[in-house]
């Protein structure tokens, strides 16, 4: 599940933020570092909450500093979500 959590995470880098899809990115890249200001920072994690049908509470947004957070967020989210389903 976390690879396809990327996988998606990528695309919507690459459709919404014009991220190069050449760029490879990894967990430490921190969402700062891709030229993404605190907004598009916002906006991004808006997405993915829309991707995935979830939602981040604040404490988690504010804990949001590179991608393997918020892969790890996000993966926890759909984890919870499978359990409660199941």
């Amino acid at each position: 599940m976390k690879d396809l959590v990327k996988s998606r995470i990528e695309y919507i880098l690459h459709k919404h933020f014009l991220i190069n899809e050449n760029v490879i990115l990894n967990s430490y890249h921190k969402l700062g570092q891709m030229d993404l200001n605190q907004m598009e920072q916002m906006e991004l994690l808006w997405y993915v909450e829309r991707e995935f049908d979830i939602e981040f509470n604040d404490n988690e947004v504010i804990n949001v500093q590179t991608i393997g957070d918020l892969i790890q967020f996000t993966t926890s989210h759909l984890s919870k979500a499978y359990c409660l389903a199941a």
